[in-house]
């Protein structure tokens, strides 16, 4: 039996002794030595020693998460025990059986049709309806589909084609001066907020698409039109700048594209239905009705692209995709149960017909167990795959190779179990208890300024997410697993710096209370005379 002492004083004398791995960071209620893997097996009484350790720390971390947008109230353990078992692969096209005979794909093409219908995409995916949608379920978050999504639409506003040749090569598209077009009719140019996923600025750099501030600069400079000094932004801001609700300036996007459509450049515009730190919702269905005589005027709407082998075929001539990480989940149940919401319900799906593509997490609304999503386009916008991929039996058309057939059986399991209904009714539920949250923040926020110490509460239009002054307390931070964010407000010399919280239907009153009561006593000993 290994007994483990993690106290402060017992960690730093091993650490002392070189008998841990001191180079890592010591977790609380973990022990490195524990799960140490050597030329040997472990065994089976250390193994479950270690295992219930891990299994302790979950579930006491699980109970109190409150700072990231995770939905702790669901359990598949009882379904989808057996899974472990078996070594499941959806490897290839979600709607290709494959070689691989050992998959969930006919639960994940039941959970993509269901979010078809949700998002108000055409079903069931068909080739033969280009207008009819495509997509798969993702094997890590978000972060995978907005990577996949932002190559598709590179592939798509270069020019490349949309069928394969006989000779099953990809052939490149005709050059610009037998086209008649500009030097940039093929150069993509981004644009996306100050307060989009830190996932799309990777993203960018990886697939090298040139962001409006790049090309700006090194093309342009000088001449950025939304400044008054010429000097480009790195990101489009947002409303109010970083003191706003964190929803992205239309107005200023609109003169930035307009801006670079004139100089022939197709745009590839990153929008969020729920941002990571503020949980603001952008304004999808103004941004593409705005944008849409710009892009008729400088023939962007549409175009023809013509290639090597005298084919053709039209599309559009910009790509406009909503990163809906948790939002994409959500907002629709807010819609259906909108007699109920007094807020503006900003629309984002497929009934904008200028919406190109869609992700949004698994790992969040419905709690799936692994990190997991949803991407969605349609077949019309679907770049052809680089490789036969004989060996899989099924077209390479996703962005890994071997995918998880655990999240698709995980999301089946809970949308089987659930209703609209049930969903609306969370979905409200969640409203209030951000309302709640919202409240008696704003209650500690009344005492601390009797004293003069303001603790910055805020929470944008229909956000589960409420930001607030970061308590500076490690303690409290790690008990509910508060992220943090700076943020630089106006003239002010110093960034604040900001924790925040997300109200998933698995948060309780009680737990909004008890991390009240908490943060009263840390800011008590801040606000309160020495």
């Amino acid at each position: 039996m290994i007994v483990v002492n993690d106290s402060e004083a017992n960690v730093a004398e091993q650490e002392q002794k070189g008998e841990m791995f001191h180079s890592y960071p010591h977790i609380i209620g973990l022990d490195h030595e524990l799960f140490r893997l050597n030329d040997t097996p472990i065994t089976d009484e250390c193994q479950y020693n270690a295992l219930g350790r891990m299994e302790t720390y979950l579930k006491v971390q699980n109970a109190r998460m409150l700072g990231f947008q995770t939905n702790k109230g669901s359990y598949y353990s009882k379904k989808l025990s057996f899974m472990l078992d078996v070594n499941a692969n959806n490897a290839g096209d979600p709607f290709v059986n494959g070689s691989y005979t050992m998959n969930t794909k006919i639960m994940e093409r039941a959970v993509l049709d269901y979010f078809a219908h949700l998002w108000h995409a055409e079903s069931p995916s068909n080739p033969a309806n280009r207008e009819s949608y495509w997509g798969y379920v993702l094997s890590m978050g978000s972060t995978e589909g907005n990577l996949y999504a932002l190559y598709n639409a590179r592939e798509y506003l270069k020019g490349k084609i949309l069928h394969r040749e006989q000779n099953q090569q990809l052939p490149c598209i005709r050059s610009s001066e037998k086209d008649g077009h500009s030097a940039n009719t093929y150069i993509p140019v981004a644009f996306f907020s100050e307060d989009t996923h830190y996932s799309v600025g990777k993203a960018l750099r990886m697939l090298e698409i040139r962001t409006f501030f790049e090309i700006g600069e090194m093309e342009y400079k000088g001449q950025c039109p939304i400044t008054s000094d010429g000097h480009w932004p790195k990101k489009v801001p947002c409303e109010n700048g970083n003191g706003g609700p964190g929803s992205v300036d239309v107005d200023k996007l609109i003169v930035l594209v307009e801006y670079f459509a004139q100089k022939g450049y197709p745009p590839l515009i990153i929008l969020n239905v729920g941002t990571t730190f503020k949980g603001a919702y952008d304004d999808v269905e103004k941004v593409g009705n705005l944008l849409k005589p710009v892009l008729t005027r400088y023939k962007l709407h549409k175009r023809t692209i013509n290639y090597t082998s005298g084919k053709s075929d039209e599309r559009t001539g910009y790509w406009i995709h909503v990163d809906g990480a948790l939002g994409a989940s959500y907002l629709p149940f807010i819609e259906k149960a909108r007699d109920r919401i007094k807020e503006h319900i900003p629309k984002f799906d497929f009934s904008l017909p200028f919406v190109h593509s869609i992700v949004t997490s698994a790992h969040k609304i419905s709690g799936c167990p692994v990190p997991s999503g949803i991407y969605m386009t349609k077949h019309k916008y679907q770049i052809t795959s680089y490789d036969n991929t004989e060996y899989i039996g099924s077209p390479d058309t996703t962005f890994a190779g071997s995918r998880n057939a655990i999240a698709p059986a995980a999301l089946w399991c809970y949308y089987a179990s659930t209703s609209d209904e049930i969903e609306s009714e969370r979905a409200v539920q969640m409203q209030d208890m951000a309302k709640y949250a919202e409240t008696k923040l704003k209650e500690l926020d009344q005492e601390s300024q009797h004293y003069g110490y303001n603790l910055w509460i805020a929470r944008s239009p229909l956000s589960l997410s409420i930001i607030f002054r970061d308590p500076e307390n490690e303690d409290i931070k790690r008990r509910y697993s508060l992220s943090e964010m700076k943020l630089q407000i106006d003239d002010e010399t110093e960034p604040r710096k900001y924790v925040h919280i997300y109200t998933m239907s698995s948060v309780t009153k009680k737990m909004i209370e008890e991390l009240v009561e908490d943060l009263r006593r840390e800011y008590k000993s801040k606000w309160m005379p020495k």
